[in-house]
């Protein structure tokens, strides 16, 4: 469930695996709940990618060659997703390791059937405990102010040091979704 959820969140083209969120040159997808400026009780909700953190502004971009400044104080609470949930990874990985050992008691389908089955026992707990695991736990996600620092966020920015000096916030665009 926890897996959907993030998927429901996080556009496509943002919901990285482990590996791409390493090398992406992109930044990662960021729901920020901010304070409006009048001061009022009811805050909005604005979604990005992160593109750079100064010292007190966070810059996301939430639409094409729309970058918002968001003042640092102004932030409530900000979630930031590193990579994918990796339970459907494990479910998948698992079931494709018990498939021979259903299909070979079907096969036997006498009284060795079920000692068949029994082979795939060890795979079949390490894999639910890893997709139980991974399923409820949400290490892809940093929360502020709840279990991490807004400075923390900085390095999954597309620009994680200084602002290239020669970018032109106006023409960046959002990650494309890939055609297949």
């Amino acid at each position: 469930m926890t897996a959907c959820h993030t998927m429901m969140l996080v556009p496509g083209p943002y919901n990285f695996t482990l590996k791409q969120s390493k090398v992406s040159p992109y930044g990662c997808w960021t729901i920020l709940d901010i304070q409006s400026e009048k001061k009022e009780p009811t805050g909005n909700q604005i979604a990005g990618e992160l593109i750079y953190m100064d010292a007190d502004t966070l810059y996301l971009l939430t639409g094409d060659r729309n970058v918002q400044a968001i003042n640092s104080k102004r932030i409530k609470k900000a979630e930031l997703y590193i990579y994918k949930n990796q339970a459907g990874t494990y479910f998948a990985f698992t079931s494709i390791t018990l498939l021979p050992n259903i299909i070979g008691s079907f096969i036997v389908a006498g009284e060795f059937a079920g000692d068949i089955l029994a082979l795939g026992i060890p795979m079949a707990v390490v894999g639910i405990a890893h997709i139980i695991i991974e399923g409820s736990s949400d290490r892809n996600i940093m929360v502020y102010p709840e279990r991490n620092k807004l400075e923390s966020f900085k390095p999954f920015a597309r620009f994680p040091g200084d602002m290239p000096m020669n970018v032109d916030l106006k023409e960046l665009t959002l990650k494309k979704p890939v055609m297949n």
